[in-house]
């Protein structure tokens, strides 16, 4: 992740409180994504223009179940984690100013990291306003049609083939080579392929044709009427025929095993997605084959993992960000901030704990402890 504490050490300039315009790109995307496409937008990625590779990126999360799915899940992981920052050295009206960033914009700042660590980019400007005296962000606009050139390997917007000038203090302007969304591409294209021939193979085997005989000697207009009856024969619930005719449904049982093919690679594909994303697959997988309690173990471990990943992320990701504005409001100083993921509590292990600490050691606990770690209503007031 870009450093940003080079700045931050150095005398900031207040960011003005008006919007930088930035212009949209005309580059579009929004038809199905193609083999020659994903390819045009990795040779466009690594001469430094990130907008073709975006937009097939912002195609997946917007329409592919798959996709949209297993990022939910790890949004809400990270949103569900505890974000705090050491108050060491802060003034009050400084841990107040950020515990209400925290409080406004906790789960956007999960939202942004995750974009960063998706896509490659996290490209905001960051809108302020006074407030009690201090410059305060109210909003982090983003910009989906924003032509993003690589300079220094940071984002910056350009503007009829020339880059936009932008104050630090009022962008946040991240890039990070490895992401994920770069390696499932392929598995994405596969998908679709295999969903339309699948749709095609539906339409084509499901319904039966109708094939019908007639004998010599019929008549044009027995022929023409005939074919009229056939044309809607799939969709009537009766029929009169001649004696002289007989129609047969053709039969495709044999065809199954080339209907499985497309559902196992639909499957396949699915898993390959959702693992990428999520680090495993056996959420979905365990309820068919069986889960044993080992593998939810291993499964569970993974999720910890790749969520105190993201955790770090974030605390670092916010440590910078929160730096910046401490500089801009308050003269400078780091913000150390400290992201946990929200971790399950065996209660019986966890009771047993605090009696030992309490009768044992003779640590005291405030009584809203008691009331918040075991859900224990506390008594009402009396009045």
């Amino acid at each position: 992740m870009l450093s940003m504490f080079k700045r931050i050490k150095e005398k900031i300039t207040p960011p003005t409180l008006t919007a930088v315009e930035i212009p949209e790109s005309t580059f579009s995307l929004r038809s199905e994504i193609a083999p020659h496409q994903i390819l045009s937008a990795k040779t466009m990625r690594k001469r430094g223009h990130l907008k073709p590779l975006l937009g097939i990126y912002r195609i997946y999360r917007e329409e592919d179940d798959s996709v949209a799915s297993a990022c939910d899940t790890r949004q809400e992981a990270l949103k569900a984690a505890h974000i705090a920052f050491s108050t060491d050295g802060l003034t009050d009206t400084q841990i107040s100013y950020f515990n209400g960033l925290i409080k406004r914009f906790g789960a956007r700042y999960c939202d942004m990291l995750l974009d960063m660590k998706l896509t490659s980019t996290l490209f905001r400007q960051i809108e302020y306003d006074i407030e009690d005296g201090f410059y305060t962000p109210v909003d982090y606009i983003e910009y989906p049609d924003a032509d993003l050139r690589l300079v220094n390997n940071k984002p910056i917007p350009f503007h009829e083939g020339k880059p936009i000038d932008i104050n630090l203090a009022k962008f946040i302007s991240l890039y990070r080579d490895d992401h994920i969304f770069y390696s499932i591409m392929r598995y994405h294209v596969f998908q679709i392929f295999a969903i339309n021939n699948w749709a095609q193979f539906t339409e084509t085997f499901g319904k039966p044709p109708r094939i019908a005989k007639y004998r010599p000697g019929t008549t044009q207009t027995e022929k023409e009427q005939l074919w009229e009856m056939l044309q809607n024969f799939g969709t009537d619930l009766a029929a009169m025929v001649s004696e002289n005719v007989t129609i047969d449904f053709a039969d495709f049982v044999n065809k199954t095993g080339s209907a499985d093919l497309y559902d196992r690679l639909c499957e396949y594909c699915d898993d390959r997605i959702t693992r990428r994303i999520l680090g495993n697959t056996l959420t979905t997988k365990a309820v068919s084959t069986g889960g044993s309690y080992a593998q939810a173990q291993v499964h569970e471990m993974v999720r910890t993992d790749i969520l105190a990943g993201d955790c770090r992320d974030l605390d670092i990701f916010l440590t910078e960000h929160f730096s910046m504005l401490n500089a801009i409001n308050f003269g400078g100083g780091e913000i150390d901030v400290i992201v946990q993921p929200k971790t399950k509590v065996n209660l019986m292990e966890r009771i047993q704990i605090d009696n030992m600490l309490w009768n044992n050691i003779g640590i005291d606990f405030p009584e809203d402890y008691w009331h918040q770690t075991y859900g224990v209503p506390a008594p009402e007031k009396k009045q």
